[in-house]
């Protein structure tokens, strides 16, 4: 079946390696995709444009600026596409739609996202310093915060590794990620998978300092029978997602680590020791918080060697 995805391209070195990055997935790993490279065109600012109605050497300079912003973005758009040719895409399966700028480019990449129907938006990251490690960047931060049915693919460095590993914690939102990466990299004998489960603690679930001992170790013992009875069910049920999608059982693999990281240092930690090149979450887990907003914030933040799917 096709896919299509969008990736935002811009002529830096962040959408550089988003382009890469697919250039990677796609034919062993993604059959049948189809690629738009999209470009937000710098604007023509509105005063220069009523400025222009009234005086015709205005006029001019309005247009040689349209056209100047015409040609930088044909660069950009030439640059991205040489790099998938190079790569092994048909330059048949790559569209090119630069775009005058209507709103800002975070939201006219949601606009045609939304709007033309794609599986995945692929956006590159800038470096990140410690005073920013909860900001992927002003436009790419607000397509993963905005974009609730869309997923997100955020790339950061040179990815070269084509493992996959997928958190999940039981919830729908999980199980929706599992969905997405069966049906993006299906009847891909290459593909392998691993589903990775942080396992229940206290301390994952509540900030107190419990004085009783006793108490706590017999909540954590409650906690822990409960996860291994969801996280059955939700293994047998990821698993025939991606069975059904193609998936051979060898190429499935689950893994459950304790807590003591925190959970978001716990994934980031299984993505570095095992060089995975994606990662996988769920937009929304346990109760609508367990990912997004405390987990998935961090493991976009500070994931920076991995592309990471936030999905929807």
């Amino acid at each position: 079946m096709e896919k299509k995805v969008l990736i935002s391209v811009d002529g830096s070195q962040a959408a550089d390696r988003a382009v890469d990055y697919v250039g990677l997935m796609q034919g062993d790993m993604i059959k049948d995709l189809k690629v738009t490279l999209f470009h937000v065109m710098n604007p023509v600012p509105a005063f220069l444009r009523r400025d222009s109605q009234r005086d015709p050497a205005a006029f001019k300079r309005v247009r040689e600026l349209e056209t100047k912003n015409r040609q930088a973005a044909k660069q950009v758009m030439d640059r991205a596409l040489e790099r998938l040719i190079k790569l092994g895409l048909s330059e048949a399966d790559i569209q090119l739609k630069p775009t005058p700028r209507a709103a800002d480019p975070a939201r006219d990449i949601l606009f045609e996202a939304e709007h033309g129907m794609y599986d995945a938006v692929v956006l590159g990251r800038r470096g990140l310093s410690k005073a920013q490690e909860l900001f992927v960047g002003s436009v790419t931060n607000k397509v993963v915060q905005h974009a609730e049915r869309l997923p997100i693919w955020v790339v950061g460095g040179q990815v070269t590794s084509q493992k996959v590993l997928a958190a999940v914690d039981g919830s729908e939102g999980a199980l929706r990620a599992v969905d997405h990466l069966s049906f993006m990299l299906g009847d891909s004998p290459e593909s392998h998978i691993t589903l990775f489960h942080v396992g229940a603690s206290l301390g994952n679930y509540c900030t107190l300092d419990f004085i009783d001992n006793e108490l706590a170790k017999g909540i954590e013992e409650d906690l822990m029978h409960a996860e291994t009875q969801c996280m059955d069910d939700f293994y047998a049920r990821a698993h025939k997602i991606l069975i059904d999608a193609g998936f051979a059982p060898e190429q499935i693999e689950t893994k459950t680590r304790e807590g003591s990281l925190g959970v978001s240092g716990a994934v980031l930690d299984e993505m570095r020791k095992g060089d995975y090149g994606t990662v996988v979450l769920g937009r929304r887990g346990e109760n609508r918080s367990f990912f997004l907003g405390h987990v998935s914030d961090k493991v976009v933040a500070r994931g920076s060697e991995a592309a990471i799917w936030v999905v929807g």
